[in-house]
């Protein structure tokens, strides 16, 4: 990079989406080493045993069935074969670039579970679940699966040509839906609340990361 590239690259980060960015990357890495170390590490109960209790409260069959319909959706069955055909879109529409980018994001999302689990290496909760599921608990698979594709899909949406309202609209609905999952998983008793609190934490630091990275400086091959 030149000598104006690099004063270019330092003024962008000055630029208002870059600081947000910046922020929620600070914000979600914080709260996630709180979660981390005094949830998960010291093993104490700040919110976990609470938030099933209250929805024990609301477990039937019915909303058990609707659980496990929605929780699916953060599942690999179902975002392995999206994120293809979201490539191939792009591919085809001549928008290889972010082809490429959203295929790399996406897989490095699924690594970045697998590490993680690993180093935690969290035990389950003890109640009985209500859906299959192996592995380690911390953080969540599903909620930082989801909500990295709906990080990337918002972003997607919000640079097309459709108006400024249904874009809006469209991210909003992403967004509570990736909550929505995020809820599914507390509900059926296969993570904790601190479990997908900390996906939640991680997809930001990386999609900010991500961010922060791909529009600093003069990158033009970003199109």
């Amino acid at each position: 990079m030149t000598d104006t590239g690099t004063k270019r690259g330092w003024l962008r980060l000055l630029s208002l989406d870059i600081l947000i960015a910046m922020v929620f990357c600070l914000a979600s890495l914080t709260v996630f080493v709180f979660v981390a170390n005094e949830i998960v590490l010291e093993n104490r109960d700040l919110f976990d045993s609470r938030a099933f209790r209250f929805f024990e409260q609301h477990t039937t069959e019915a909303n058990t069935r609707l659980a496990r319909n929605i929780t699916f959706f953060g599942g690999g069955y179902w975002l392995f074969p999206f994120y293809l055909v979201i490539i191939a879109v792009l591919w085809l529409k001549r928008k290889r670039n972010y082809a490429i980018i959203t295929a790399a994001i996406a897989l490095a999302s699924f690594l970045l579970t697998a590490v993680l689990k690993n180093v935690f290496q969290r035990e389950r909760p003890s109640l009985e679940h209500l859906d299959v599921v192996g592995g380690y608990s911390f953080p969540s698979g599903h909620s930082l699966a989801i909500f990295t594709f709906a990080g990337l899909m918002m972003y997607l949406l919000w640079h097309t040509a459709l108006p400024a309202f249904v874009r809006l609209s469209g991210c909003i609905v992403l967004f509570l839906f990736a909550c929505l999952v995020g809820v599914t998983r507390i509900y059926l008793h296969v993570h904790y609340a601190s479990d997908v609190l900390g996906g939640f934490c991680v997809t930001g630091i990386w999609l900010g990361a991500c961010y922060i990275y791909f529009h600093w400086g003069n990158k033009k091959w970003l199109v």
